[in-house]
């Protein structure tokens, strides 16, 4: 692990595969922000993060695997948007793909899998909660974005603003859970925030450049997709053709990725959400 303190309070792994995973550790307990993909590292991270005390809260910025899987061996209370618990009580991956993606990405997990089952949130809000852990207090405010469920996390104490996939510093995610409105308002609210530290999703820990070199990866792919609007072609054809540069879920030096079938997958889907939001409003084509 290489497991780094970015403030005051706040400890982040950046190395796992999937979501970055952060620790928040106050005066009276300790909240985290995402579980590890892999369920070998979920439980090696549980031994980490006991070290800092009592977990009381797990804070998902979203319903993604990457995301979620891990909560499974996590202490304390989950809390997320509603609707990360809504898409969890009914669109958890199922059984057989768990199977065949720890499989490829975490082969000593597959037995594993006899004993799991998706822990989906004990705690839930709509616009905004605070969670208080003694001498700081983290701030969850609803933004959809990355999916319709995203929430932004902020310490303020500490200037640490914790943004789930609304913002990677790895490169761009999927789009397939979002609308490409809710892509950008979510940077700009984002950038609203006063914070000297960003956490993103996934990639290393950042300041404030990385919004705006954020925003113009979006900015490229969506012109791409609006000239092939242009040019006539149809979703389809727009979805075989253009592709963005995948950082997050391919491998690396570190760590096995996913299966090249569902990486294309993820760009087609990409693409083709899009598209279709681009029909419904071109001027994002300008944004």
């Amino acid at each position: 692990m290489t497991l780094q303190q970015v403030s005051a309070h706040v400890h982040v792994e950046t190395a796992h595969l999937g979501s970055n995973n952060s620790i928040i550790a106050g005066a009276d307990g300790v909240a985290l922000v995402d579980t590890p993909h892999k369920p070998t590292d979920a439980i090696a991270w549980r031994t980490v993060v006991d070290g800092f005390g009592r977990t009381r809260f797990v804070v998902n910025t979203d319903h993604h695997p990457d995301h979620t899987i891990g909560n499974f061996w996590m202490a304390g209370e989950v809390v997320s948007h509603r609707g990360t618990r809504d898409r969890l009580l009914n669109e958890a991956p199922d059984h057989d793909y768990l199977a065949r993606l720890f499989d490829r990405i975490d082969p000593e997990a597959v037995p594993l899998l006899a004993g799991y089952r998706v822990r989906v949130p004990e705690v839930v809000f709509s616009d905004r909660l605070d969670l208080h852990l003694g001498d700081v207090h983290l701030e969850l405010s609803f933004q959809p974005g990355h999916t319709a469920n995203s929430l932004i996390a902020f310490l303020p104490e500490d200037g640490v603003v914790f943004t789930g996939d609304i913002v990677c510093e790895a490169g761009l995610p999927s789009f397939q859970d979002s609308r490409l409105w809710d892509w950008f308002d979510a940077i700009e609210k984002v950038a609203s925030y006063d914070f000297s530290v960003l956490v993103p999703g996934h990639g290393e820990v950042a300041d404030r450049a990385v919004l705006d070199r954020y925003r113009e990866w979006g900015r490229e792919v969506v012109g791409q997709v609006a000239a092939a609007i242009g040019r006539g072609e149809d979703s389809d054809q727009a979805a075989a053709e253009i592709r963005f540069a995948d950082n997050i879920h391919v491998d690396t030096e570190d760590y096995v990725g996913y299966p090249d079938d569902l990486i294309e997958m993820f760009q087609r889907r990409s693409v083709a959400r899009i598209y279709d939001d681009l029909v419904e409003r071109p001027d994002l084509a300008t944004r």
